[in-house]
């Protein structure tokens, strides 16, 4: 929760998405509830259809094990990779012909939203194809998943290459929010 709250704090307008889900929305706060592995929740507020990816300043990946699980869905793959290059894109994450590369991310730098993940977060930038030559860091236990996707490994807690912020743990949520605040508002 910190990341939503540190943004509502800063005075951003936060949407909290999922995939779509054929769980029925909790009646009371019109949501789908997610739970992490600690039973922590988190209630969507918005359907990811319905909002615009070239309007998206910040997206931020959770860390802990529900990235494995949005990284399935399709939907969630494309509106990441759409936020990151600041439109529909026009090649599906499927395209396996596509290639990102430093320079075309470079020149999008721009263009698209501020993406942080932190911890296994990595896993849905990774399915989104948005790392490949972008230096930045996780969890060390998949570390090598980063690696074979291309992105440059750094040991550091929190790096920040462009619009991509990343971090290792928990423990480096300050440094990481301030970052990616640091840098959307920079592009203002």
């Amino acid at each position: 929760h910190y990341p939503r709250l540190r943004l509502i704090e800063a005075g951003y307008t936060v949407y909290v998405v999922g995939p779509p889900s054929s769980q029925p929305a909790d009646e009371k706060h019109k949501a789908t509830t997610y739970k992490s592995k600690e039973g922590y929740w988190a209630l969507t507020n918005a359907d990811l259809r319905n909002i615009d990816p070239a309007t998206v300043s910040v997206a931020v990946v959770p860390g802990g094990w529900c990235t494995d699980r949005l990284r399935r869905s399709p939907e969630i793959c494309q509106f990441l990779r759409d936020c990151w290059f600041g439109t529909k894109s026009g090649v599906s994450v499927d395209n396996s012909s596509y290639v990102n590369d430093h320079k075309a991310t470079t020149k999008a730098m721009d263009k698209g939203a501020v993406v942080g993940f932190i911890c296994h977060g990595a896993w849905l930038p990774i399915s989104a194809k948005i790392v490949k030559g972008v230096e930045g860091t996780c969890f060390f236990s998949i570390k090598d998943d980063l690696i074979n996707a291309g992105m440059i490994y750094s040991t550091e807690k929190c790096v920040a290459d462009g619009r991509m912020v990343t971090a290792q743990t928990p423990e480096d949520l300050p440094s990481f929010m301030a970052s990616i605040i640091a840098i959307d508002t920079a592009r203002i």
